[in-house]
């Protein structure tokens, strides 16, 4: 799914804002649908961490090492590496502009991160962007912030609750797509990936009943396409979504390999693969969008090998040991105190 983000990007990479979004179905496109199947995902997987581990500590450890420490490598590398090499701008503008050392904060806050350090990327179709697909992690966070408050809080956490929670989510976004279709992009966002999430979270609280066969997917697609780019059309599109990446990744097919052993390299390449391919770019602006993604696609899996390797792979071994320190952190006063001896 991150490289289906990546081919649809090596188009619009090229294009600009102005265009249609290309790779597209009834104006689905392919990255927004990518999109929607990681919340789904991620719902899932979500909700496995909160009823394994039960515990705020360490699973606030884990949710923070597993987006930040790759985050701060990308956002520190954009202004001391990246920046310096495509900024249009003098090392003395660029040091001394406001909008380079806003940048990581920019990114590490989950605000604004439309726009990379000063002067970057200037004459490209998108200028001054440095990874376009940084705004999806604000409602990864969101999500994983909402799930651990539902979950530790006195609601019922159980089956009938995320059937419940997905049906309000996905009512909600039905509601504001048809009623109010220019909400804010923090509402209609957050309403349409909050959708995505629990549907996954569905999925595993139900996994032991549901039969591992894409049998969804059969009335889910020709709904999706006979709704052409009706909101509704996206809760079908959500549901096949689910059938199909759960059969693909539960289902034994003969033996086949799975790849179940991989690398986490996804989080690497759906961040990366948008510099590089600006960068590809600044050196030829006329490149074609086939060119920037043969260039682009090894690269980003290298970077995101290293990425996994050596900074996302090392911090998610320290995620016990963050998980203690912040239970100490926030339970030292609770501590009874020791009597004296007499």
């Amino acid at each position: 799914m991150a490289s289906a983000v990546l081919a649809e990007h090596a188009i619009i990479v090229t294009q600009g804002p102005l265009p249609p979004p290309p790779l597209a179905i009834n104006g689905w496109s392919l990255s927004y649908v990518a999109v929607n199947a990681f919340f789904i995902l991620s719902g899932f997987l979500i909700a496995d961490s909160l009823e394994r581990r039960a515990d705020i500590f360490t699973y606030a450890a884990s949710r923070a090492l597993r987006i930040f420490p790759a985050l701060v490598f990308l956002s520190f590398a954009a202004v001391f590496i990246f920046g310096p090499v495509f900024t249009q701008l003098s090392m003395a503008e660029y040091w001394t502009s406001g909008q380079t050392w806003l940048f990581p904060i920019q990114v590490l806050g989950f605000l604004d991160t439309s726009q990379g350090p000063a002067g970057i990327f200037a004459d490209l179709p998108w200028a001054g962007e440095f990874s376009a697909t940084l705004w999806t992690l604000r409602y990864e966070m969101i999500a994983y912030m909402a799930a651990a408050v539902i979950f530790f809080s006195p609601i019922p956490w159980n089956r009938l609750t995320h059937v419940a929670l997905f049906g309000i989510t996905s009512g909600a976004y039905l509601a504001l797509s048809v009623f109010w279709s220019d909400a804010p992009a923090l509402i209609m966002s957050s309403a349409r990936l909050s959708a995505a999430f629990t549907l996954g979270m569905v999925v595993h609280g139900w996994r032991h009943c549901l039969p591992i066969l894409p049998w969804a997917v059969l009335p889910a697609v020709p709904l999706w396409l006979l709704s052409g780019a009706h909101p509704w059309a996206e809760w079908f599109l959500n549901i096949a979504l689910a059938a199909g990446i759960f059969w693909f990744a539960f289902a034994a097919i003969g033996g086949l390999p799975t790849w179940s052993r991989i690398p986490d390299w996804s989080y690497g390449i759906y961040i990366w693969h948008y510099p590089i391919m600006q960068a590809i770019l600044y050196f030829d602006a006329n490149s074609p969008p086939l060119l920037v993604a043969v260039i682009s696609l090894p690269l980003s899996f290298a970077l995101a090998a290293f990425s996994w390797s050596f900074i996302e792979k090392p911090s998610l071994e320290l995620k016990g040991r963050a998980g203690e320190g912040l239970r100490s952190m926030f339970t030292r006063g609770n501590k009874p105190h020791a009597s004296p001896d007499p």
